[in-house]
């Protein structure tokens, strides 16, 4: 995300989903999935260009040629409360099982916070 713009937060609809360390795999990530359809916390950004955009793609392990393959797919959604109106969100398309459990708050942030007290 070097370069890009932090424009603010909003909200999308999905639902988000603590994605647990594994013995292959050191650290939790949040996974977006399109149900239930709750409230999500995001941060929008504008980016640099195409060029970054094709990188975040291969981050997410997203190939616009082979959406079937793909671990995440991106998507444009409606975003509410927020800097824009629409922007790109990826959402989990891999196996359910790697999913942990649902973060009815929605917020990543918050729910990182939680785990870290005492």
């Amino acid at each position: 995300m070097a370069g890009a713009t932090l424009l603010g937060q909003g909200t999308i609809e999905g639902a988000l989903y603590d994605v647990p360390r594994r013995p292959f795999r050191p650290y939790a990530y949040p996974a977006l999935v399109s149900e239930p359809r709750l409230r999500v916390v995001v941060e929008v950004y504008r980016l640099t260009g195409a060029d970054m955009l094709t990188r975040l793609d291969a981050l997410e392990r997203y190939d616009p040629a082979d959406e079937a393959a793909s671990q995440y797919v991106r998507r444009e959604v409606a975003v509410f409360d927020g800097p824009v109106e629409e922007a790109y969100a990826y959402f989990y398309s891999g196996e359910p099982v790697e999913l942990g459990e649902l973060i009815e708050s929605g917020d990543w942030v918050k729910h990182q916070a939680r785990g870290r007290k005492p």
